[in-house]
């Protein structure tokens, strides 16, 4: 790597086709450590990121080509990158429907660039805050509860044979959930526990986060451990005859 490229922190691939907006978010990211690479479709999305090694890809929703939620279900077939979901369709359905697929976060367009830095650092965050919880020799690879196993190297989810590969936010949802099973939590201590204190995100976010974590958990194994709690929070229930204070699971 060249002197250069090792002044930039982070490096960040944009997938969008205006160019305006390609040259306005590379002046300004780029003097705070950013290195911004560009493609202008999701054509062929999944070897530029093999060849370009991004710490984070920003993905807007409207691509010639396929859309912005296709190529990201594409990339989650390669990749576990964290990518934040830029659209001109500001509206609560399109920010709702990109976070259940997978996307970290949602930036609507025009957005103001230190919105953007903020939001790609909060989310690089999340990944080391994942990272941090699991220091080599420290820790546990595999964590236990019930019929479930979390392998927290591969961030897959294994239970009764069968096994799934987690988004960072549903792994660090889960390893929350997993390593306080019973326990009812809040949905600030959902957000501190699963992505640190520097992190924010209203409740409506953790209601998304959750039903997408659940929805992963069905496809697994049919069902899912966590429960509503009326006027508490969610709980992981290890049990599956406890339903004390239990609500129906809510999607």
């Amino acid at each position: 790597m060249s002197t250069e490229e090792e002044d930039f922190r982070i490096r960040a691939l944009l997938i969008d086709d205006d160019s305006r907006l390609q040259i306005n978010v590379r002046d300004f990211l780029e003097p705070y450590g950013c290195k911004i690479l560009f493609r202008n479709d999701g054509k062929d999305v999944e070897a530029a990121v093999k060849e370009l090694k991004p710490d984070i890809i920003l993905l807007d929703v409207m691509l010639p080509g396929d859309d912005g939620f296709v190529v990201l279900q594409r990339l989650h077939t390669v990749s576990r990158i964290p990518i934040i979901m830029l659209t001109a369709r500001g509206n609560d359905a399109d920010r709702i429907v990109g976070l259940e697929m997978g996307a970290d976060d949602y930036l609507a367009k025009p957005f103001n660039p230190r919105e953007l830095l903020a939001r790609i650092k909060a989310v690089l965050r999340r990944v080391a805050h994942g990272e941090a919880h699991n220091p080599l020799g420290k820790q546990p690879d595999i964590l236990n509860v019930a019929s479930f196993q979390l392998d927290l190297k591969r961030q897959r989810l294994h239970s009764e044979g069968k096994s799934i590969e987690l988004s960072s936010t549903e792994f660090h949802i889960i390893r929350t959930f997993m390593s306080r099973p019973d326990e009812v939590l809040s949905r600030d201590e959902i957000q501190t526990l699963a992505f640190g204190e520097n992190y924010y995100c209203n409740d409506r976010n953790i209601d998304v986060y959750i039903s997408r974590v659940r929805n992963t958990l069905r496809k697994l194994c049919g069902s899912s451990p966590i429960h509503t709690v009326w006027g508490a929070g969610y709980r992981w229930v290890k049990d599956k005859d406890d339903n004390e204070i239990m609500a129906p699971e809510q999607s």
